[in-house]
């Protein structure tokens, strides 16, 4: 059948060409359209409890993750020059197209009472351009006198101060987000010039829109760099520059089917999808290792060109089908999993690694068809001295010392299981970034100076309408603000109990003193007051819903991983129930709540994809194969890979986050590759060789040999480059996923012709 199929592709091929180019030109027009996604990919499905509670609270006060936060370190914050110039730049900034609000201590508001209105009056604390010394040491004085912003905008101890800017929610979205970053950071670095001091960026905007522009920057680099690193190992490999030139096409054409793909599934470029051309590069090129290593073989063999094509299609072209299946599996598994981004990877890498099979069968007959005869220079390479020696080894040790290489296996195996002991689940917000980025840095920053910038938010449901102008709810809070503190990793906490105790010390004309809750005997004539007061004037954002039934908590938190944030998680549920009760419902949400959960949703999933793909690539084997035995000398040394590598990482502090657990499934189902080719091979030649099993392993591991190393290398180096990426779970998909499939060629080219001849012969 597969024969037939390289005859008729051969025989219709300008046809075909004509089609191909066409749906290519297709493909190209809808690739230009293709977009970055400006946002944080979203993990957990739509359904979840959490998430759908994240919306609401969203709905209800707003994006907690829209803030924009520029900040620098020197003591001469209030020198008038500086502090005028500070003015200014907030000023400056309230202009930039895609800013809602601006805060910083040149422009935070001042509330007075109005007795006659029985209302608050809110100013600002500056009115105008500090002109002296003089009017920016009182500005400091009153700053120091306002407990309500102490560590908000401003660290007397570290002569820290920022800038908070609230982004409009369109603008957040979309790719206008970019320019408003370019022109914050040009504004700010003209300050920080102007007064040489460094400036510090961050907040969840900023960091979104430098990911995408890393994105952006990183889809290029390594979509060249894949193509380079390709084509020298084929140019390495086969001495040919046909041999280059002509595979590095036909994936030129696959990758633009790719970007194709990914518009008309209608997705954006993420962080995770972003891998995807790179990756049909690293994989497809084995498809053509095998396609031409065979192809040269029966070259080399029969000397005719068209003859040598039909018996390479149908030696191989069911081999390649069987390993893209089985990669294909790895990927297309993440389509199982409720969660957006890794439905949408899998998606896509299932569609792209199937369409690149087909383009490769129905191409690469045409290609050398086209071509002109090998050369006696380009068929050297099966007679290389190196590969000989080294398969003749491995073919010595599985004859004649089983014993010791299931010995030195048991003691990797045993090594690498202790290993894995020390595995722990651990994923932080800002993982992908190196500590020595700007990124990193700007963050430590705020920490440092400010105990972070993530959001965290608690909501408090008293369940009844007015129910937060019960002074015991209110003592409750603070209660539950005073738990907060005494965690290190928070920033101060802002809730309807700061506004209230703000409103008191303005109703005593700024008296510090007065910085407290309302005692009953003041609750009386001054609630009037607080029901006319606006939060949201205050600080820029609502802190109770409009039936005063809802009270918001709201909190900067430090990126302290997820391990930590759970353990928060755990004491704030805690304390909660001992300040509250069973009256109120108590909820956490926010951004970076909904990152722990995130992680550990991802981890599970993909421990569960991980044994579904397992499971259906042993099924696969099996209706192969028809045996058990053989289904067992498969698994044996590609499960020996992956435990080898969970062994590394335990023992090099590699922590199991997302792109650590994806690692798995993904080099499980490309490593089964190098068992599918030579137990098929194996399969063909027993017939030939009238059972003769010690004669057949020879011959197919040398006859297969030359295959499952080139291809191996291709794959080690080709997800190696991945270890130049600027995002840590880049590096790490990459540099694992390298590590496992070169352990895999060495344990599936050691160990399966040993196994063959201790079970085969066993059997026989």
């Amino acid at each position: 059948m597969w024969a037939n199929l390289a005859t008729l592709i051969i025989r219709h091929r300008v046809i075909i060409l004509v089609i191909m180019g066409l749906i290519t030109a297709f493909m190209g027009y809808e690739a230009a359209q293709v977009e970055l996604s400006y946002e944080f990919p979203q993990v957990i499905p739509q359904s979840d409890p959490d998430f759908v509670y994240y919306r609401q609270f969203k709905d209800q006060f707003g994006e907690d993750g829209n803030i924009i936060t520029i900040g620098f370190k020197s003591k001469d914050v209030f020198q008038i020059d500086v502090l005028k110039d500070w003015y200014c730049l907030a000023k400056d900034l309230e202009q930039v197209p895609g800013v809602d609000t601006v805060v910083s201590i040149a422009s935070l508001p001042w509330v007075e009472k109005n007795s006659e209105l029985h209302k608050f009056i809110m100013h600002p604390l500056i009115p105008v351009e500090p002109e002296s010394q003089e009017s920016a040491d009182s500005i400091k004085r009153a700053l120091l006198n306002l407990p309500f912003y102490h560590l908000l905008l401003y660290n007397e101890q570290t002569n820290a101060t920022l800038i908070a800017i609230r982004v409009k929610q369109k603008t957040l979205v979309s790719k206008d987000r970019a320019a408003l970053i370019v022109n914050t950071r040009k504004l700010g670095d003209a300050f920080g010039m102007s007064h040489n001091v460094e400036m510090h960026y961050s907040g969840l905007p900023y960091i979104r829109t430098r990911y995408a522009q890393k994105i952006q920057n990183e889809l290029n680099i390594f979509l060249g760099l894949s193509v380079l690193v390709t084509a020298l190992i084929l140019l390495v490999f086969f001495r040919s520059f046909y041999n280059v030139i002509f595979p590095l096409i036909i994936i030129v054409v696959i990758l633009i089917w790719t970007l194709g793909i990914i518009v008309l599934y209608g997705y954006k470029i993420t962080l995770l999808s972003a891998l995807i051309p790179p990756l049909v590069v690293i994989i497809g090129i084995p498809n053509f290792v095998y396609f031409l290593n065979n192809y040269h073989q029966e070259y080399k063999r029969h000397r005719r060109k068209l003859y040598a094509i039909t018996r390479m299609v149908g030696n191989i072209a069911q081999v390649v089908f069987l390993n893209n299946t089985t990669t294909a599996i790895g990927f297309g598994v993440l389509f199982f999993i409720d969660s957006p981004i890794l439905k949408e990877f899998g998606t896509i890498a299932f569609t792209m690694i199937v369409l690149t099979y087909c383009i490769t069968l129905i191409l690469m007959p045409i290609v050398f068809s086209l071509l002109p005869d090998p050369k006696t220079r380009h068929l050297h390479y099966l007679e290389n001295p190196i590969m000989k020696r080294f398969l003749n080894g491995i073919n010595n040790l599985a004859q004649n010392n089983r014993k010791k290489v299931y010995a030195t296996s048991i003691i990797l195996l045993v090594v690498a299981l202790f290993g894995m002991t020390k595995l722990k689940d651990i994923g932080f917000i800002l993982d992908d970034v190196p500590k020595n980025d700007k990124l990193s840095v700007d963050l430590n920053f705020f920490q440092d100076n400010f105990k972070g910038i993530m959001p965290f938010e608690i909501t408090v449901d008293t369940k009844k309408k007015n129910g937060l102008l019960n002074l015991n709810r209110l003592e409750q809070i603070e209660q539950l603000e005073d738990t907060i503190k005494h965690i290190p990793e928070f920033a101060a906490p802002m809730s309807i109990v700061d506004v209230v105790k703000f409103a008191r010390q303005s109703f005593y004309n700024g008296d510090s003193s007065k910085y407290g809750l309302l005692s009953s005997r003041e609750q009386v004539f001054m609630l009037p007051y607080i029901k006319k007061l606006n939060a949201k004037s205050t600080i820029g954002v609502s802190m109770m819903d409009k039936n005063m039934q809802l009270a918001r908590v709201s909190v900067k938190i430090a990126d302290v991983g997820s391990v930590r944030l759970e353990q928060i998680e755990k004491r704030l549920k805690k304390d909660a129930v001992s300040i509250f009760g069973k009256d109120v419902d108590f909820r956490i949400t926010g951004y970076s709540f909904i990152f722990l959960k995130g992680n550990k949703y991802l981890i599970v999933n993909l421990i569960w994809s991980l044994a579904l793909a397992i499971g259906l690539i042993i099924i696969v084997i099996a209706i192969l194969f028809r045996s058990f035995r053989l289904v067992v000398i498969a698994l044996v040394p590609n499960f020996l890979a992956l435990i080898i590598t969970g062994g590394i990482m335990g023992y090099f502090g590699i922590h199991l986050k997302p792109s650590t657990v994806l690692v798995f499934s993904i080099a499980f189902g490309i490593a089964i590759d190098a068992s599918f080719h030579f137990l098929v091979r194996y399969r063909q030649d027993l017939r030939i060789n009238d059972g003769d099993i010690s004669k057949t392993v020879s011959e197919s591991l040398h006859r297969t040999g030359f295959s499952v190393v080139y291809t191996s290398l291709v794959l080690f180096f080709g997800f190696g480059i991945f270890c130049f990426s600027n995002f840590g779970s880049t590096v790490a998909l990459g540099a694992l996923t390298a590590i496992t499939l070169l352990c895999a060629m060495f344990t599936n080219i050691i160990l399966i012709p040993a196994l063959l001849l201790s079970f085969d012969r066993m059997k026989k």
